[in-house]
């Protein structure tokens, strides 16, 4: 979090359980750490922030934007290629780029969906949603610019690196990037 140094906050992206080889979420989890040696992470300050079902491409980085809100990539959630057709839908988070508030949640929740978000008043969409059409994001960064950049597997030959932008569709599963 970028205010640890006061609040002890970290965030973790996990994909479970193993022992359910279907019905595997993906969870974003803080947790707090203490203050004294050997400033661990304390299991039972474990609060779910969000969680969606993947089994597979699950994405799964995370980081702070100099908005202050919360980003998370999204797989397809297959581990293959796209076999939910999910990765020109808007109607569920995989495939997506998610951009959330976890320092101002709406009442009884974990996190506020940002109002300038790009999909938030389209019906049937996540709000959540920042881009979508990703395969399986596995690294994404903000530059000293403020630039998302994010590294995306592809389907075999042609991996891609993204500069992701709001509500862009980054194509799969119906098209990866070129030579």
């Amino acid at each position: 979090h970028p205010q640890y140094a006061d609040n002890r906050y970290v965030y973790v992206f996990s994909n479970g359980p193993v022992s359910e080889p279907k019905g595997k979420l993906n969870r974003v989890s803080r947790f707090t750490v203490s203050r004294e040696a050997p400033r661990a992470c304390d299991p039972a300050s474990e609060r779910i922030i969000i969680e969606w079902a993947s089994n597979g491409h699950n994405g799964g980085d995370l980081a702070f934007g100099p908005d202050g809100m919360l980003y998370i990539s999204a797989g397809d959630g297959t581990s293959d290629s796209d076999t939910d057709l999910t990765g020109q839908k808007i109607s569920d988070l995989v495939s997506g780029m998610l951009r959330i508030d976890v320092d101002h949640p709406a009442p009884g929740q974990a996190y506020a969906i940002p109002r300038d978000n790009p999909f938030l008043d389209i019906p049937d969409a996540r709000g959540e949603l920042w881009a979508y059409g990703f395969r399986n994001p596995w690294r994404i960064h903000f530059d000293p610019q403020g630039h998302l950049w994010c590294g995306d597997i592809g389907q075999d030959q042609w991996e891609m690196v993204e500069v992701v932008r709001r509500g862009d569709n980054y194509g799969w599963s119906i098209v990866e990037g070129g030579h």
